[in-house]
């Protein structure tokens, strides 16, 4: 919702990276009306936007009639969905209902701070979540720190074993 957001998407879009629209101001009790009116505001700030990501807190992935409304929308504007791996997930059981590319956040990286330590055990767990599943999503706040942590993982250790890819390419259609 900030103003500026359309220029920092663009400086990454630019740069060959993808943007991902966090779903935020979807009222608990939303209305389809409601849930349109949210996401055209949200669409005119992040245009290029690949996918609309839940919060972390679930605001709407865990609430089926919410997530009915939702999903839709969020397909009808040519974008995937990203929610995390907790409770029972009815949004991303409506995307694949629905036939609408979505995926799964296995973990944040920095959910236990931004400790290198900590994010490269993560890191490594997704790994092995990975050779199970065949993809894992990962997300995490983009500090300086969180990034120079990626980077001395990448030439690092299990890192070798997976291919580092975009959001897009671990979305599905199921």
């Amino acid at each position: 919702m900030d103003p500026a957001t359309p220029d920092h998407a663009a400086i990454y879009r630019a740069a060959g990276k993808e943007v991902v629209m966090l779903a935020t101001g979807i009222a608990t009790g939303a209305q389809a009306s409601d849930v349109e009116v949210a996401f055209q505001s949200m669409e005119q700030g992040l245009p290029e936007a690949v996918a609309v990501m839940d919060l972390a807190e679930a605001a709407f992935q865990d609430t089926r009639p919410l997530a009915s409304l939702v999903v839709p929308v969020v397909g009808a504007q040519g974008r995937g969905l990203l929610t995390w791996d907790q409770g029972l997930n009815a949004a991303d059981q409506v995307a694949r209902r629905e036939d609408i590319a979505a995926a799964v956040i296995f973990r944040d990286l920095t959910s236990s701070g931004t400790d290198g330590a900590a994010i490269r055990r993560v890191l490594d767990r997704a790994v092995f979540k990975a050779g199970q599943d065949g993809r894992v999503t990962v997300a995490a706040n983009a500090t300086p720190e969180t990034v120079a942590t990626l980077l001395e993982w990448t030439v690092e250790g299990r890192a070798a074993t997976v291919a580092i890819g975009p959001l897009t390419a671990v979305m599905t259609v199921e």
